[in-house]
């Protein structure tokens, strides 16, 4: 399968739509979706950015793709890729809506009084799914840590993915810095698809899925100019229907795990997750034993845990 793609302004768009007849598209849960359409056995497909610059992807066999993006623009990319549509083999995997190469994004630790916030972001395509299903990978939410722990390594050599960690000493400089959870989360989300997207040279007309945890104006509003050119599409639980978050979601919680094993060792007792009572009667303990200073690294000074023991 070949993908061309041109970048034009809008009346280049609507020649291009006008010329093969293509269907004009106005869905507000797609509002970066232009147009979709075909002319001689070549999938047109239109997305625009807020900037108003249009990305035009024209998918078929053989040359006929860049052919006929050339016959627009001069400035063509090309790419291939392996056939998309892959038969859905496996009942626990049939609720996957997109099996085709796409970006996923997750993040881990969020809720979670210690330790950093992960934020990972994925590329996955056909060759992949086959590899993701005998694992079994779905929400990291819903599997063992164990496991996620001994199948961690090989997902991370075997899956394009990109990083981004926050210390907990770095989130709560940033809150005080008036930055809140849900900025410091876009702009985490952004950046680690940004960097998968650089790393790896992914064409900007691979779809881009966020597990959604905000209205998508609010995230946009806070990524602002830095906001990739691929389209985005927020959807909650995606690692339910993406396999690209559901990647993201296990290589999010296998560093997350890694990072809490670290800490653990360090402060030489186990530690519990989120921000209950439990959490409070360990920070109190460590605080006593090794003092706040020590312990102030590893923990989210913005959660209440703190405000109320300190």
């Amino acid at each position: 399968m070949t993908y061309a793609t041109i970048k034009v302004d809008l009346a280049k768009a609507s020649e291009i739509k006008d010329f093969i007849h293509a269907t004009e598209i106005n869905d507000e849960n797609h509002p970066y979706d232009f147009f979709d359409g075909s002319y001689e056995n070549v999938h047109v497909h239109a997305y625009k950015n807020k900037k108003e610059i249009f990305t035009i992807t024209f998918t078929g066999e053989g040359n006929r793709p860049a052919e006929l993006a050339s016959f627009f623009a001069e400035n063509v990319t090309v790419k291939e890729h392996a056939n998309t549509l892959v038969k859905k083999a496996d009942k626990a995997f049939e609720c996957w809506e997109d099996f085709g190469p796409q970006i996923g994004s997750d993040e881990v630790g969020k809720g979670d009084f210690f330790g950093p916030l992960i934020v990972v972001a994925c590329y996955v395509d056909k060759k992949d799914i086959e590899y993701l299903e005998k694992l079994k990978i779905n929400d990291s939410k819903k599997m063992k840590d164990d496991y996620i722990l001994e199948i961690g390594p090989s997902i991370k050599r075997r899956i394009k993915n990109y990083v981004v960690a926050v210390s907990a000493n770095k989130l709560s400089v940033m809150n005080e810095n008036n930055f809140n959870i849900d900025k410091i989360l876009s702009l985490c989300h952004n950046h680690a698809q940004r960097g998968l997207i650089e790393k790896y040279d992914i064409p900007s007309f691979v779809i881009t899925y966020i597990d959604q945890f905000l209205a998508e104006d609010n995230y946009k509003r806070y990524v602002a100019d830095d906001l990739i050119e691929n389209p985005l599409y927020f959807r909650t639980k995606g690692e339910t229907y993406y396999p690209s978050v559901a990647a993201a979601s296990v290589i999010a919680r296998y560093t997350f795990l890694k990072e809490w094993q670290a800490m653990e060792d360090k402060f030489k007792t186990k530690i519990p997750k989120g921000a209950g009572a439990q959490v409070d009667t360990v920070f109190g303990r460590l605080k006593n034993q090794y003092g706040i200073d020590a312990v102030n690294p590893y923990i989210k000074r913005f959660f209440s845990n703190y405000k109320k023991n300190v």
